[in-house]
């Protein structure tokens, strides 16, 4: 996955709950101001865009896999296929989580496993190393 932020900051890590019904931090905050841009982590599909409880939310399903986006606002339809790097939603809408200047980005499997967001995006740093080879005489 990719971050949905540019020259991501994290703010505040995933701090799970030890049971599901109890507090915690179910994903990471992502400094960023109103209006800024969100891209899709991966390739999926709009689940839902709207406000929950007087926050404004735009969920992606990924499969097996759900991104949450908090305060998010969106163009697009329930139903909207986006890839992996589009720009889907901006930052801003009502919230009462991000109080400095933040989105909150939650990732979860099913309806109630959440996963660090964080630990999926981290970059890798991938290099390629030369391979010897044999000088090539003529007979």
């Amino acid at each position: 996955m990719r971050w949905p932020v540019r020259d991501p900051d994290v703010v505040a890590v995933f701090e799970p709950p030890p049971e599901p019904w109890l507090a915690g931090h179910r994903g990471v905050d992502l400094a960023a101001a109103p209006g800024d841009p969100l891209h899709a982590p991966a390739d999926g599909v709009i689940a839902f865009n709207g406000t929950v409880a007087g926050k404004s939310v735009v969920t992606i399903g990924h499969g097996a896999l759900t991104s949450t986006f908090e305060p998010a606002r969106s163009g697009f339809a329930v139903g909207a296929r986006v890839r992996r790097g589009e720009a889907f939603a901006e930052v801003g809408g009502g919230s009462d989580h991000c109080a400095r200047g933040c989105v909150h980005w939650g990732l979860r499997r099913g309806r109630d496993r959440y996963l660090d967001p964080q630990s999926r995006a981290s970059p890798t740093a991938l290099a390629l190393k030369p391979v010897a080879t044999q000088p090539v005489t003529a007979s």
